[in-house]
């Protein structure tokens, strides 16, 4: 019996003495991480002065890590609201305690802190309705693996709730064992201070994958993934419906010699039957929105399509497949008279990448 006590207390001291896990480098885990991305924001311009009438997002941020003293500061949450081309437009710190959750409606920062010139510079209009976009970066002062977030767009009157995790980036340092190109220093706010996190890029997800395969990463700096490509569902229940795809990167793209924000070039678009047409879409900045009936012919065969997919495959070279980091959602919606038969889906894009060897 004593041994058996003595090998229960040994496996029992193993469990509570493992750090925390790491999951996959450069993909959007489902696992805590030091900093929280909002990669996309939509709020109706009808609603931002009308309670709860109107598109809104919601940003709510859990502090897992505990420890520390019960309801004191832990650390400080650093929000920087940025605009469609990466533009930062607010600045303000939160306090967060040991097993937090912070929740943050997007149409209440937009009220709050922006004026009408800087709203209307973050207008879109998506399926003929005006909303507010941009995108939220959330600095966290401990570099710890200590927050879990979550996104939803609602607009209960009208029959709309859709939610999904958030990514949180993951810390990741070269000192940890990662490759060069599996790290990425972010430049705080206002600092010359770097958090060392890791990126959602194509070639870091190359590399993760070849190491995964006990390959060895190629040496240099300046490899990429030998293809990248998402995969968006879109869902158009009638005429009423839509598909909305947000496609956040971490930077904006300039034409060679140019100051033109420009990134075009072909997708293809499936159908449910698998039929296929290829489109040119542009791309250019840090948040770009794609309105799936726009890609659709107005007559036609096209123009009486339900669903499919649409594959987005990056050309070859920096941006698309190399440390430029890119995630996508699908907001997909339907609109009735009556609230009851509205409702909303938001999913994350499914992200592929060729490896190098």
């Amino acid at each position: 019996m004593k041994k058996l006590f003595i090998a229960v207390a040994f496996v029992a001291a193993l469990i509570f003495s493992v750090a925390p896990s790491y999951a996959l480098n450069s993909m959007p885990d489902d696992v805590p991480g030091r900093q929280p991305l909002t990669p996309f924001f939509l709020v109706a311009k009808a609603g931002l002065n009308t309670g709860g009438v109107g598109l809104d997002t919601l940003m709510v941020i859990q502090e897992i890590g505990g420890g520390a003293t019960q309801y004191k500061t832990k650390g400080y949450l650093h929000m920087i609201v940025r605009n469609y081309k990466s533009v930062e437009i607010v600045n303000v710190t939160f306090p967060y305690t040991p097993n937090e959750v912070k929740a943050f409606g997007v149409k209440d920062i937009l009220r709050t802190y922006l004026s009408a010139s800087e709203l209307a510079s973050i207008e879109v209009t998506l399926g003929g309705t005006v909303y507010y976009t941009g995108y939220i970066d959330w600095e966290n002062t401990l570099e710890s693996n200590n927050l879990v977030a979550f996104m939803y767009l609602i607009d209960l009157p009208n029959g709309w709730a859709a939610a999904n995790t958030a990514p949180v980036y993951e810390v990741a340092t070269t000192q940890l064992g990662y490759h060069s190109q599996q790290t990425w220093q972010y430049l705080k706010s206002g600092a010359t201070l770097f958090s060392y996190l890791e990126p959602f890029s194509p070639a870091g997800l190359a590399i993760t994958q070849n190491r995964e395969r006990g390959i060895s990463a190629p040496a240099g700096t300046t490899n990429v993934a030998s293809s990248f490509r998402l995969m968006p569902r879109y869902f158009l229940k009638d005429a009423n419906a839509q598909t909305w795809i947000p496609i956040w990167s971490s930077n904006n793209k300039v034409l060679s010699g140019t100051t033109i924000n420009s990134y075009s070039f072909t997708v293809y678009l499936y159908d449910n039957a698998e039929n296929v047409i290829s489109k040119t879409i542009n791309i250019p900045y840090e948040l770009n929105w794609l309105d799936i009936r726009t890609l659709l012919a107005t007559s036609g065969q096209w123009s009486a399509v339900t669903g499919g997919w649409l594959d987005i495959p990056f050309p070859a070279g920096d941006p698309g497949r190399g440390n430029t980091q890119w995630l996508a959602y699908s907001y997909q919606t339907a609109s009735s008279a009556s609230a009851g038969a509205s409702w909303s889906v938001l999913t994350a894009v499914h992200r592929e990448a060729g490896t190098i060897s």
